[in-house]
């Protein structure tokens, strides 16, 4: 699904552009930590001192990436940011007559991207992140699925959220479940948030 999302989000970008003439799109695949911490320290100078330092190298890749908005006064926003996750696979190992397998860890590495991506928009008024999920760990009243609730702060999934209606919650937009996302799916998700957060206080 990885590369599912990348097609989406690009062809989500010649959709917007012809829905907003006067608007210019751009999707960047990666995020340096350095460059979010500089940007944090000139939006919260008096917690600038207390941001870690961290190695020039290290960055954020969501799989499709993050896209930006730029307006005609030369006003640039990060609109929307997409990732999926595949996880579990016992389903299919049972029919082969094979051993269970530790559920994996996607959840987790997910965690940590989401913490960054929370980060990103502290000084916003929105909240445009977007995760699919699809696997058998993620199968109606799974346990894993219960890390994913808990990762979105006991916010439903399956619910697009995009404004931050529930402060000081932050919900984010999580879709999870044992069959795979379509680029169909996808993209009727993807679109939604992307024109909710280009309205938001923007044109």
């Amino acid at each position: 699904m990885d590369t599912g999302v990348s097609l989406v989000m690009s062809q989500l970008v010649r959709v917007l552009k012809k829905e907003y003439p006067t608007l210019s799109f751009e999707i960047v695949r990666k995020m340096l930590l350095k460059d979010i911490i500089n940007t944090l320290s000139l939006q919260y100078p008096n917690n600038a001192q207390h941001f870690s330092k961290v190695k020039d190298t290290s960055f954020i890749k969501p799989d499709g990436g993050f896209l930006f908005c730029t307006n005609s006064k030369n006003e640039r926003r990060l609109i929307l940011v997409s990732e999926v996750k595949k996880q579990g696979t016992n389903d299919k190992r049972k029919k082969e007559g094979l051993k269970k397998q530790a559920q994996g860890n996607a959840v987790e590495r997910l965690g940590k991207n989401l913490i960054g991506i929370r980060t990103i928009f502290k000084h916003h008024g929105v909240l445009p992140f977007v995760c699919f999920g699809s696997g058998h760990d993620f199968a109606l009243n799974s346990s894993i699925l219960d890390r994913v609730v808990t990762m979105n702060e006991f916010f439903p999934l399956n619910v697009i959220y995009v404004e931050k209606g529930f402060l000081p919650f932050e919900p984010v937009s999580m879709f999870f479940r044992k069959k795979e996302w379509s680029q169909k799916e996808m993209f009727k998700i993807l679109y939604d948030v992307a024109k909710k957060s280009i309205e938001h206080k923007f044109i």
